[in-house]
């Protein structure tokens, strides 16, 4: 096990020979136990919507979040049809980038989002994306405490997407690995 250091409340481990930060057990139960957490994702399609070669995803999107809204754990889940492409196709874009689809949604646990995200139909999809989504520079989703009675918003999330990029995984902004919900390999 390699080394940690300390900085204040917060540690430091020394991971393949450079400093990555680690929560702490505390924080780490603090993160999965006490608070709702929100969860942007983000992904390029290869192709716009409407081309057959990612008809793939979009037909399946109505599925997944049926399911999503059906798992235990979910709270809440952006379903704006303002921000939905035309012709019926219900993922969250980007004007102008219909290409740009976005979820974001609130979970009562890290652990309840991950089950969804790995151990539902929604896994089979995750293992296919790269038949319909262009490369990501840097991460493309994000996880944060969320404490209050309204919804994150999508520029909360760009903030946080943001963040996690710039600084990497912390308490506010962190992926599966820092939340140590993936089994290690």
């Amino acid at each position: 096990m390699a080394p940690a250091v300390g900085i204040g409340n917060f540690r430091m481990g020394l991971i393949a020979g450079m400093q990555k930060p680690v929560p702490s057990t505390t924080e780490r139960r603090h993160m999965t136990a006490t608070a709702q957490v929100a969860h942007m994702n983000v992904a390029r399609l290869r192709f716009p919507p409407g081309d057959p070669r990612v008809a793939g995803f979009i037909d399946n999107v109505a599925r997944v979040n049926a399911v999503a809204e059906r798992s235990p754990g979910y709270v809440w889940r952006l379903s704006d049809e303002s921000s939905a492409v035309g012709n019926g196709i219900t993922f969250q874009a980007v004007d102008p980038d219909p290409c740009l689809a976005i979820s974001l949604s609130v979970w009562d646990s890290v652990e309840s989002l991950w089950h969804f995200v790995n151990k539902t139909v929604h896994g089979g999809f995750l293992k296919r994306r790269v038949e319909w989504f262009a490369p990501w520079t840097g991460p493309n989703y994000v996880i944060w405490p969320h404490a209050g009675s309204t919804p994150p918003t999508l520029s909360e999330g760009w903030t946080r997407l943001r963040r996690l990029a710039d600084h990497g995984a912390m308490p506010e902004a962190y992926d599966f690995k820092y939340a140590k919900v993936v089994p290690e390999t």
